[in-house]
C-alpha cells in the first residue's frame, strides 16, 4: 500500500458515533477505523518496526508520512495524547482537513483542550450542513459543559439529521442542564429508530435516578427484555431495580434467565440464594439437579430445607470426592440432626469418630469446634473435653454470645457454678432472654449459683 493511500484512509475514518458524559465516550467505537488499521498493519509489517526509528528524529523536522505513521499507531493502541500530537503536527503541517477532524477527536478521546476549536467552529459555519462538523462541536460543548451552546448546536444538528446517534447526542446538553424530560424526548426517538439498549438504559437510568419514576423503567426495560431476550445489560439493570425494591419473584426470574443466556455462576448461585429466601426448596434442588449440578449448594439448599438425610448424603460423597475434614465435620453434624434419637449410642459413636477424625485431619472451624463441644457437654459425654474445644473456638471469635453460652453450659455441667455464673450474665447481657434455650441455662446456672 502506497504513502497516498495510508493518507487516504483518514478520510473514511468514522468521526462522531455517540454522546456520553464523560469526554471519551462522546466518541463512541472507533471500530471502523481500528479496521482499517487492521488491514494497514497486515499490509505493512513493517511499520510497527519503523515507530522506534522514527521517534529518535525531531518530530516537528520528519516528513508528512513518517508522522501519519506515528499518529495511527498510537491511535491504535489507544494512546491519543501523543496521537494528537502528531495529528497537531500533521495539520499545521498540510492545514489538510482530515488531520484537523482527527487532531480534534482524539483531543475529545484523550480528555484534553484542542488548540483548534475556533478552526472547527469556522467549518460549521461554512458548512452548516455536514453532519460530522456539527457532532464534533457539539461534543466540545457538552464537555466544557458550554450547555447553551450545546442546545443551539443540537437544534442544528436535528434539523439536517434524523439518525438515532444524533439523537442520542443532542439529548446531552439537556441532561446536564437537568432537563431529563426533553433528555428522554429526543433518546426515545434514537431508541425506536434502534432498540439500541445503551440507549434504553440511559432512558431508563434519568427515569429511576432522577425523575423517581421506578415503575416506568421497569416496563421499558420488561418490554425490551421481552422482545429481545434478557441481555446481560439490561437484565442486569433490572436485576439492580428489583433488588432496590425487594421484589423477589422478579429477581428469581432475571437470574435464571442470565443464568440461562450465559451460564455464568454466580448468575446461578443467586438464584439459589432467593429460592432458599423463599422457601422455594424444591426449586433449587431441581435446578441443581438439572441445570447446574453444584453439590455443596445443594447441601445448603438441604440444610435450609431441615432434609438432614439428604444433606448427610451429599456431605458424605463430598468428603469421599474431595477428602476435606470440613465435609467429614458437616456429616458428623448432619448425621446427628437427622437422628430421631439423640441419645441413640450407635449414632452418638458415629458421631464421635466423624468429629474427631475431621479434627485430626485439620477441620479446626469455630463452628465445628462449638457444635462438637456443646454435643459432648449436652449429652454429658464428655463436659471436660467440650469446654476445652468450645475455648478453643473462643479464640477464634471471643464475643459469640452462642460460644459463650456453649462454655457457661459446660462450667454448669462441670459443676463450676461461679464460673458458669459469670459468663452467663455475661451472654444474657448481650442477648437478652427473648432465647429459649438460653432463658432455660440462665435458670439453671442461676439455681446453681445460690
Amino acid at each position: 500500500m502506497s504513502w497516498s493511500n495510508i493518507k487516504q484512509i483518514l478520510l473514511f475514518i468514522v468521526i462522531l458515533n455517540g454522546c456520553s458524559f464523560s469526554p471519551k465516550s462522546y466518541i463512541v467505537s472507533q471500530d471502523n477505523f481500528k479496521e482499517e488499521e487492521k488491514s494497514l498493519n497486515q499490509n505493512n509489517s513493517n511499520i510497527l518496526s519503523n515507530i522506534k526509528y522514527l521517534q529518535t528524529n525531531t518530530a516537528e523536522n520528519t516528513n508528512e508520512d513518517d508522522l501519519l505513521i506515528q499518529a495511527i499507531f498510537y491511535e491504535t493502541e489507544g494512546q491519543y495524547k501523543k496521537s494528537h500530537y502528531f495529528y497537531n503536527l500533521l495539520y499545521k503541517k498540510t492545514k489538510g482537513i482530515a488531520y484537523l477532524i482527527r487532531e480534534l477527536t482524539t483531543a475529545l478521546y484523550a480528555g484534553i483542550e484542542s488548540p483548534n476549536i475556533d478552526k472547527l467552529k469556522e467549518l460549521v459555519e461554512k458548512n452548516p450542513k455536514n453532519i460530522q462538523y456539527k457532532r464534533l462541536l457539539l461534543s466540545f460543548y457538552i464537555n466544557n459543559r458550554d450547555i447553551e451552546n450545546g442546545k443551539k448546536i443540537a437544534n442544528e444538528l436535528l434539523k439536517i439529521s434524523k439518525m438515532p446517534i444524533d439523537y442520542e447526542l443532542s439529548a446531552s446538553p439537556y441532561i446536564l442542564d437537568g432537563e431529563y424530560k426533553r433528555a428522554i424526548e429526543l433518546l426515545d426517538k434514537a431508541y425506536k429508530k434502534s432498540y439500541n439498549e445503551d440507549i434504553l438504559l440511559k432512558i431508563t437510568t434519568l427515569y429511576a435516578n432522577f425523575l423517581n419514576n421506578i415503575d416506568e423503567a421497569k416496563r421499558r426495560l420488561e418490554e425490551h427484555r421481552k422482545k429481545f431476550g434478557c441481555s446481560p445489560k439490561v437484565c442486569n439493570q433490572l436485576l439492580e431495580i428489583y433488588s432496590k425494591t425487594q421484589e423477589i419473584k422478579p429477581l428469581i426470574k432475571i437470574y435464571k434467565a442470565l443464568y440461562e443466556k450465559t451460564k455464568i455462576e454466580i448468575y446461578a448461585i443467586k438464584l439459589i440464594e432467593a429460592y432458599i429466601y423463599t422457601k422455594e426448596f424444591d426449586k433449587a434442588i431441581y435446578f441443581l439437579k438439572h441445570q447446574y449440578k453444584n453439590d455443596e449448594l445443594l447441601y445448603e439448599v438441604y440444610l435450609a430445607k431441615k432434609d438432614y438425610k439428604n444433606a448427610l448424603k451429599i456431605a458424605n460423597r463430598l468428603y469421599k470426592k474431595t477428602k476435606k475434614p470440613r465435609w467429614l465435620a458437616e456429616s458428623a453434624m448432619a448425621l446427628y440432626e437427622a437422628s430421631t434419637n439423640k441419645d441413640d449410642p450407635k449414632m452418638l459413636n458415629e458421631f464421635i469418630e466423624k468429629f474427631e477424625n475431621a479434627l485430626s485431619q485439620g477441620a479446626k472451624d469455630s463452628v465445628y469446634l462449638n457444635y462438637y463441644g456443646y454435643t459432648l457437654i449436652d449429652k454429658n459425654i464428655d463436659p471436660k473435653r467440650g469446654v476445652e474445644l468450645i475455648k478453643e473456638a473462643l479464640k477464634y471469635q471471643p464475643d459469640n454470645s452462642y460460644y459463650l453460652d456453649s462454655l457457661a453450659w459446660g462450667y454448669y455441667k462441670l459443676n463450676m457454678c461461679k464460673d458458669a455464673y459469670r459468663v452467663m450474665k455475661r451472654v444474657v447481657d448481650m442477648e437478652g432472654l427473648e432465647e429459649e434455650e438460653i432463658a432455660t441455662h440462665w435458670r439453671a446456672i442461676q439455681k446453681c449459683n445460690k
